[in-house]
Protein backbone atom coordinates (compact mmCIF):
# COMPACT_ATOMS: atom_id res chain seq x y z
CA UNK A 1 0.00 0.00 0.00
CA UNK A 2 1.51 3.18 -1.03
CA UNK A 3 1.24 6.83 0.33
CA UNK A 4 -0.95 5.25 3.17
CA UNK A 5 -3.09 7.25 5.08
CA UNK A 6 -3.53 7.41 8.39
CA UNK A 7 -5.94 8.21 11.48
CA UNK A 8 -5.21 7.48 14.62
CA UNK A 9 -8.58 7.28 17.42
CA UNK A 10 -7.08 8.35 21.12
CA UNK A 11 -9.70 6.88 23.40
CA UNK A 12 -9.87 9.70 25.82
CA UNK A 13 -13.08 9.55 27.74
CA UNK A 14 -12.97 7.37 30.18
CA UNK A 15 -13.80 8.50 34.03
CA UNK A 16 -10.57 6.54 35.87
CA UNK A 17 -12.78 5.68 38.18
CA UNK A 18 -10.42 2.98 39.57
CA UNK A 19 -7.24 5.45 39.68
CA UNK A 20 -8.64 7.62 42.67
CA UNK A 21 -8.37 10.78 41.31
CA UNK A 22 -10.97 13.89 41.05
CA UNK A 23 -10.50 13.97 37.65
CA UNK A 24 -10.04 12.08 34.08
CA UNK A 25 -6.40 10.34 34.99
CA UNK A 26 -5.26 11.28 31.68
CA UNK A 27 -4.52 14.45 33.28
CA UNK A 28 -2.48 12.82 35.81
CA UNK A 29 0.99 14.50 36.18
CA UNK A 30 3.35 12.12 34.68
CA UNK A 31 6.77 13.67 35.14
CA UNK A 32 5.58 16.81 35.33
CA UNK A 33 3.32 16.05 32.21
CA UNK A 34 -0.42 15.07 31.59
CA UNK A 35 -0.92 11.25 30.95
CA UNK A 36 -2.80 12.23 27.50
CA UNK A 37 0.77 14.69 26.51
CA UNK A 38 2.85 12.32 26.51
CA UNK A 39 0.96 10.13 24.46
CA UNK A 40 -0.48 12.33 22.00
CA UNK A 41 3.24 13.32 21.65
CA UNK A 42 4.28 10.25 20.24
CA UNK A 43 1.79 10.54 18.15
CA UNK A 44 2.29 14.04 16.62
CA UNK A 45 5.60 12.65 15.96
CA UNK A 46 5.07 9.45 13.95
CA UNK A 47 5.57 10.36 10.24
CA UNK A 48 3.04 7.91 9.06
CA UNK A 49 -0.07 9.32 10.88
CA UNK A 50 -1.86 11.76 8.70
CA UNK A 51 -4.81 12.66 11.29
CA UNK A 52 -5.50 12.26 14.91
CA UNK A 53 -9.40 11.66 16.50
CA UNK A 54 -9.81 12.37 20.09
CA UNK A 55 -12.62 10.87 21.65
CA UNK A 56 -13.55 12.68 24.88
CA UNK A 57 -15.79 13.51 27.33
CA UNK A 58 -18.11 16.51 27.08
CA UNK A 59 -16.76 18.05 30.54
CA UNK A 60 -13.15 17.01 28.87
CA UNK A 61 -13.17 18.82 26.00
CA UNK A 62 -12.32 22.29 26.90
CA UNK A 63 -8.75 21.14 28.56
CA UNK A 64 -8.06 18.64 26.18
CA UNK A 65 -8.23 21.36 23.10
CA UNK A 66 -6.17 23.09 25.08
CA UNK A 67 -3.96 20.61 25.77
CA UNK A 68 -3.53 19.58 22.07
CA UNK A 69 -2.97 23.22 21.26
CA UNK A 70 0.28 23.40 23.09
CA UNK A 71 2.12 20.61 21.24
CA UNK A 72 0.97 22.29 18.02
CA UNK A 73 0.42 19.19 15.94
CA UNK A 74 1.47 19.10 11.89
CA UNK A 75 -2.00 17.10 11.76
CA UNK A 76 -5.74 18.28 11.62
CA UNK A 77 -7.30 16.96 14.87
CA UNK A 78 -11.12 15.74 14.99
CA UNK A 79 -12.89 15.47 18.03
CA UNK A 80 -15.83 13.34 18.82
CA UNK A 81 -17.95 12.69 21.89
CA UNK A 82 -17.31 9.88 24.03
CA UNK A 83 -20.12 6.81 24.42
CA UNK A 84 -21.48 4.49 27.36
CA UNK A 85 -18.81 1.77 26.83
CA UNK A 86 -15.54 1.83 25.39
CA UNK A 87 -17.06 0.15 22.56
CA UNK A 88 -19.32 3.03 21.52
CA UNK A 89 -16.73 5.71 22.00
CA UNK A 90 -14.56 3.87 19.54
CA UNK A 91 -17.29 3.48 17.15
CA UNK A 92 -18.24 7.43 17.47
CA UNK A 93 -14.36 8.55 17.04
CA UNK A 94 -14.63 6.20 14.12
CA UNK A 95 -17.49 8.33 12.58
CA UNK A 96 -15.59 11.25 12.89
CA UNK A 97 -12.77 9.71 10.76
CA UNK A 98 -11.85 11.80 7.53
CA UNK A 99 -13.61 9.62 4.53
CA UNK A 100 -10.23 9.39 3.03
CA UNK A 101 -8.04 7.69 5.23
CA UNK A 102 -6.92 4.30 4.41
CA UNK A 103 -6.19 2.84 7.65
CA UNK A 104 -7.31 3.59 11.52
CA UNK A 105 -5.58 2.89 14.60
CA UNK A 106 -7.32 2.76 18.11
CA UNK A 107 -5.24 3.59 20.89
CA UNK A 108 -5.58 4.29 24.66
CA UNK A 109 -5.01 7.37 25.70
CA UNK A 110 -3.61 6.18 28.89
CA UNK A 111 -0.87 4.18 27.51
CA UNK A 112 2.15 7.17 27.27
CA UNK A 113 4.82 4.48 25.84
CA UNK A 114 3.75 3.90 22.41
CA UNK A 115 6.25 5.52 20.61
CA UNK A 116 6.27 7.01 17.41
CA UNK A 117 7.77 4.14 15.42
CA UNK A 118 5.13 2.30 17.20
CA UNK A 119 2.53 3.72 14.16
CA UNK A 120 4.92 3.73 11.29
CA UNK A 121 5.77 -0.16 11.89
CA UNK A 122 1.94 -0.60 12.44
CA UNK A 123 1.16 1.03 9.27
CA UNK A 124 3.94 -0.65 7.06
CA UNK A 125 2.05 -3.72 8.44
CA UNK A 126 -1.11 -2.64 6.20
CA UNK A 127 0.76 -3.43 3.25
CA UNK A 128 0.21 -7.09 3.77
CA UNK A 129 -2.38 -7.73 6.26
CA UNK A 130 -5.93 -6.56 7.22
CA UNK A 131 -5.52 -6.16 10.83
CA UNK A 132 -2.33 -6.13 13.42
CA UNK A 133 -2.44 -5.58 17.21
CA UNK A 134 1.16 -5.61 19.69
CA UNK A 135 0.99 -7.29 21.96
CA UNK A 136 3.49 -9.58 24.60
CA UNK A 137 3.67 -13.07 26.00
CA UNK A 138 2.03 -13.58 29.64
CA UNK A 139 4.32 -14.05 31.92
CA UNK A 140 1.96 -15.49 35.30
CA UNK A 141 -0.04 -18.26 35.20
CA UNK A 142 -3.37 -17.47 34.49
CA UNK A 143 -6.57 -19.91 35.70
CA UNK A 144 -9.77 -19.65 35.01
CA UNK A 145 -12.69 -20.68 37.48
CA UNK A 146 -15.31 -22.85 35.97
CA UNK A 147 -19.04 -22.82 36.70
CA UNK A 148 -18.57 -25.45 39.18
CA UNK A 149 -15.93 -23.76 41.00
CA UNK A 150 -12.73 -25.66 40.00
CA UNK A 151 -9.78 -23.63 38.29
CA UNK A 152 -8.62 -24.57 34.99
CA UNK A 153 -5.17 -23.61 34.13
CA UNK A 154 -4.44 -22.40 30.75
CA UNK A 155 -1.42 -22.90 28.16
CA UNK A 156 0.48 -19.95 29.08
CA UNK A 157 2.73 -20.31 26.21
CA UNK A 158 -0.47 -19.55 23.17
CA UNK A 159 -1.52 -16.45 25.63
CA UNK A 160 -0.83 -12.56 24.68
CA UNK A 161 -1.55 -9.99 26.47
CA UNK A 162 -3.08 -6.85 24.11
CA UNK A 163 -2.42 -3.43 23.94
CA UNK A 164 -2.44 -0.96 21.56
CA UNK A 165 -2.02 1.12 18.98
CA UNK A 166 -4.54 -1.58 17.50
CA UNK A 167 -4.07 -1.30 13.66
CA UNK A 168 -6.83 -1.83 11.15
CA UNK A 169 -7.74 -1.27 7.53
CA UNK A 170 -10.70 1.02 7.73
CA UNK A 171 -13.44 -0.41 5.92
CA UNK A 172 -12.75 -3.62 7.99
CA UNK A 173 -13.16 -1.94 11.20
CA UNK A 174 -16.28 0.20 10.20
CA UNK A 175 -17.32 -2.91 9.52
CA UNK A 176 -16.51 -4.56 12.48
CA UNK A 177 -18.20 -2.47 14.60
CA UNK A 178 -21.46 -2.50 12.36
CA UNK A 179 -21.27 -6.24 12.90
CA UNK A 180 -20.58 -5.86 16.53
CA UNK A 181 -23.96 -3.42 16.89
CA UNK A 182 -26.06 -5.76 14.95
CA UNK A 183 -25.31 -9.00 16.71
CA UNK A 184 -25.50 -7.09 20.05
CA UNK A 185 -21.59 -8.29 20.21
CA UNK A 186 -19.22 -6.58 22.99
CA UNK A 187 -15.93 -7.01 23.32
CA UNK A 188 -13.33 -4.92 25.76
CA UNK A 189 -10.92 -4.14 22.31
CA UNK A 190 -11.49 -3.55 18.54
CA UNK A 191 -9.38 -6.50 17.74
CA UNK A 192 -12.14 -8.95 18.96
CA UNK A 193 -14.74 -7.02 16.79
CA UNK A 194 -12.58 -8.27 13.73
CA UNK A 195 -12.13 -11.80 15.44
CA UNK A 196 -15.73 -12.17 15.48
CA UNK A 197 -15.94 -12.33 11.68
CA UNK A 198 -13.24 -14.45 10.88
CA UNK A 199 -10.35 -12.20 10.07
CA UNK A 200 -6.91 -12.77 11.33
CA UNK A 201 -4.92 -10.61 13.17
CA UNK A 202 -1.57 -10.06 13.17
CA UNK A 203 0.27 -9.73 16.21
CA UNK A 204 3.47 -7.25 16.47
CA UNK A 205 6.10 -7.74 19.60
CA UNK A 206 4.79 -4.97 22.10
CA UNK A 207 6.93 -3.97 25.05
CA UNK A 208 6.45 -4.13 29.00
CA UNK A 209 6.81 -0.51 28.71
CA UNK A 210 3.56 0.03 27.10
CA UNK A 211 1.73 -0.19 30.41
CA UNK A 212 -1.62 0.96 30.50
CA UNK A 213 -2.28 3.43 33.38
CA UNK A 214 -5.42 1.75 35.48
CA UNK A 215 -4.80 2.32 39.07
CA UNK A 216 -1.90 5.04 40.97
CA UNK A 217 0.50 1.97 41.51
CA UNK A 218 1.20 2.33 37.53
CA UNK A 219 2.33 5.94 38.07
CA UNK A 220 5.60 4.90 39.75
CA UNK A 221 6.15 2.23 37.52
CA UNK A 222 6.31 4.47 33.85
CA UNK A 223 7.90 7.03 36.25
CA UNK A 224 11.01 4.91 36.56
CA UNK A 225 10.95 4.32 33.23
CA UNK A 226 11.28 7.77 31.80
CA UNK A 227 13.60 9.27 34.16
CA UNK A 228 16.30 6.35 33.38
CA UNK A 229 16.93 8.85 30.75
CA UNK A 230 16.40 11.81 33.39
CA UNK A 231 19.29 14.58 33.39
CA UNK A 232 19.76 17.72 36.23
CA UNK A 233 20.46 20.85 34.59
CA UNK A 234 20.97 24.42 35.93
CA UNK A 235 21.05 27.66 34.12
CA UNK A 236 21.01 31.11 35.08
CA UNK A 237 20.01 34.38 34.23
CA UNK A 238 20.13 37.98 34.61
CA UNK A 239 19.31 40.88 32.94
CA UNK A 240 19.07 45.12 33.18
CA UNK A 241 16.96 47.54 32.24
CA UNK A 242 17.03 51.45 32.40
CA UNK A 243 13.97 53.46 34.03
CA UNK A 244 12.35 55.87 31.98
CA UNK A 245 9.75 58.74 31.49
CA UNK A 246 6.33 57.60 29.51
CA UNK A 247 6.95 54.00 29.89
CA UNK A 248 4.85 51.21 31.29
CA UNK A 249 6.94 49.51 34.64
CA UNK A 250 5.97 45.96 34.13
CA UNK A 251 7.27 43.51 36.53
CA UNK A 252 6.43 39.51 36.17
CA UNK A 253 3.56 40.39 33.85
CA UNK A 254 1.89 42.70 36.05
CA UNK A 255 1.42 46.50 35.31
CA UNK A 256 2.57 48.55 38.37
CA UNK A 257 1.96 52.00 39.03
CA UNK A 258 5.04 54.10 38.60
CA UNK A 259 6.07 57.14 37.70
CA UNK A 260 8.58 55.53 35.15
CA UNK A 261 9.04 52.33 33.49
CA UNK A 262 11.53 49.88 31.94
CA UNK A 263 12.90 50.60 28.35
CA UNK A 264 12.99 47.43 25.73
CA UNK A 265 11.86 46.77 22.80
CA UNK A 266 9.49 44.67 24.27
CA UNK A 267 7.61 45.20 27.62
CA UNK A 268 11.36 45.12 29.08
CA UNK A 269 9.76 42.90 32.26
CA UNK A 270 13.26 42.51 33.46
CA UNK A 271 11.88 39.13 35.35
CA UNK A 272 10.75 37.79 32.66
CA UNK A 273 13.29 38.09 30.71
CA UNK A 274 15.89 37.01 33.40
CA UNK A 275 13.80 33.61 34.01
CA UNK A 276 13.82 33.39 30.28
CA UNK A 277 17.56 33.32 30.12
CA UNK A 278 18.19 30.58 33.12
CA UNK A 279 15.54 28.33 31.39
CA UNK A 280 17.48 28.55 28.47
CA UNK A 281 20.98 27.72 29.49
CA UNK A 282 19.04 25.34 31.79
CA UNK A 283 18.37 23.36 28.49
CA UNK A 284 21.23 24.03 26.87
CA UNK A 285 20.07 26.63 24.07
CA UNK A 286 21.29 30.38 23.26
CA UNK A 287 20.21 33.12 25.11
CA UNK A 288 17.11 35.54 24.53
CA UNK A 289 18.38 37.52 22.05
CA UNK A 290 19.11 34.46 19.78
CA UNK A 291 15.60 33.77 19.27
CA UNK A 292 13.75 36.97 20.21
CA UNK A 293 16.09 40.16 18.72
CA UNK A 294 15.23 43.49 19.35
CA UNK A 295 15.77 43.97 15.92
CA UNK A 296 12.79 42.08 14.83
CA UNK A 297 9.34 44.54 14.67
CA UNK A 298 7.38 41.43 15.34
CA UNK A 299 8.52 41.65 19.24
CA UNK A 300 8.05 45.70 19.29
CA UNK A 301 6.22 46.56 23.00
CA UNK A 302 4.80 42.65 23.01
CA UNK A 303 4.45 41.23 26.42
CA UNK A 304 7.44 39.32 27.69
CA UNK A 305 4.77 36.65 28.88
CA UNK A 306 3.70 36.03 25.53
CA UNK A 307 7.59 35.42 25.02
CA UNK A 308 7.36 33.14 28.20
CA UNK A 309 5.13 30.69 26.49
CA UNK A 310 7.59 30.33 23.03
CA UNK A 311 10.54 29.31 25.95
CA UNK A 312 8.35 26.86 27.32
CA UNK A 313 7.95 25.42 23.52
CA UNK A 314 11.59 25.74 23.08
CA UNK A 315 12.38 23.40 25.99
CA UNK A 316 9.96 21.12 25.39
CA UNK A 317 11.20 20.45 21.85
CA UNK A 318 14.69 19.84 23.91
CA UNK A 319 12.95 17.19 26.23
CA UNK A 320 13.05 19.24 28.87
CA UNK A 321 11.47 19.79 31.76
CA UNK A 322 10.93 22.28 34.45
CA UNK A 323 11.50 21.67 38.31
CA UNK A 324 11.64 24.87 39.76
CA UNK A 325 12.59 28.92 39.31
CA UNK A 326 13.87 31.51 41.66
CA UNK A 327 14.14 35.11 40.64
CA UNK A 328 15.27 38.20 42.90
CA UNK A 329 14.44 41.64 41.43
CA UNK A 330 16.99 44.23 42.35
CA UNK A 331 14.79 47.87 42.78
CA UNK A 332 15.44 50.61 44.48
CA UNK A 333 11.54 50.98 44.54
CA UNK A 334 8.84 50.61 44.51
CA UNK A 335 7.86 47.89 46.58
CA UNK A 336 6.81 45.06 44.59
CA UNK A 337 5.80 42.87 47.85
CA UNK A 338 1.93 43.67 47.21
CA UNK A 339 2.14 42.16 43.67
CA UNK A 340 4.73 38.97 44.07
CA UNK A 341 1.46 36.57 44.11
CA UNK A 342 0.19 37.82 40.82
CA UNK A 343 3.80 37.42 39.46
CA UNK A 344 4.19 33.58 40.55
CA UNK A 345 0.42 33.21 38.86
CA UNK A 346 1.66 34.82 35.16
CA UNK A 347 4.77 32.75 35.41
CA UNK A 348 3.30 29.26 36.79
CA UNK A 349 0.54 30.12 33.91
CA UNK A 350 3.00 30.92 31.17
CA UNK A 351 4.90 27.53 32.04
CA UNK A 352 2.40 25.46 32.76
CA UNK A 353 3.98 24.55 35.90
CA UNK A 354 2.51 24.35 39.92
CA UNK A 355 3.09 27.75 41.34
CA UNK A 356 4.78 26.29 44.44
CA UNK A 357 7.73 26.18 41.91
CA UNK A 358 8.24 29.46 41.43
CA UNK A 359 9.85 32.09 43.67
CA UNK A 360 9.38 35.65 43.22
CA UNK A 361 11.66 37.95 46.07
CA UNK A 362 12.92 41.76 45.50
CA UNK A 363 15.72 43.56 47.23
CA UNK A 364 17.07 46.72 47.19
CA UNK A 365 20.74 48.18 47.32
CA UNK A 366 20.95 50.40 49.75
CA UNK A 367 20.79 53.04 47.52
CA UNK A 368 23.83 51.71 46.22
CA UNK A 369 25.34 51.63 42.44
CA UNK A 370 22.67 52.08 39.38
CA UNK A 371 19.75 50.24 41.31
CA UNK A 372 20.55 52.29 44.50
CA UNK A 373 20.07 55.64 42.42
CA UNK A 374 16.68 54.82 40.35
CA UNK A 375 18.38 54.70 37.30
CA UNK A 376 17.32 50.86 36.45
CA UNK A 377 16.49 47.83 37.61
CA UNK A 378 18.01 44.35 37.48
CA UNK A 379 17.22 40.76 38.17
CA UNK A 380 18.65 37.00 37.99
CA UNK A 381 17.28 34.21 38.19
CA UNK A 382 18.22 30.27 38.90
CA UNK A 383 16.39 27.33 36.81
CA UNK A 384 16.60 23.41 37.28
CA UNK A 385 15.03 21.26 34.58
CA UNK A 386 15.05 17.68 34.05
CA UNK A 387 16.57 16.59 31.21
CA UNK A 388 15.01 13.24 29.13
CA UNK A 389 17.13 13.13 26.14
Amino acid sequence: MKCVKVSVIVVAAGTGSRFGYERNKLFYPLCGEPVLTHTLRHIFAARSVSEVVIVHSRIDEKEIRRLVDDLHPIQPVRYALGGAEREDSVYNGLMAVSRDMDVVMVHDGARPFAGPDWYDQGAAMMETAKAAIYGIPLKDTVKVRGDDGRLHTLNRSRLVAAQTPQIFHRDLLVEAHEHARAEGIQATDDASLVEAMGVPVVILEGSEKNRKVTTRDDIPILSLYMKGREVQRIGTGYDVHRLKEGRRLVLGGVEIPFERGLDGHSDADVVIHAIMDALLGAAGLRDIGTYFPDTDQAFKDISSLVLLEKVRHLLREKCCRIVNLDVTLLAQRPKIKPYVPQMIANIAEALRIPKAAVSVKATTTEKLGFVGREEGMAAQAAAMVLSYQ
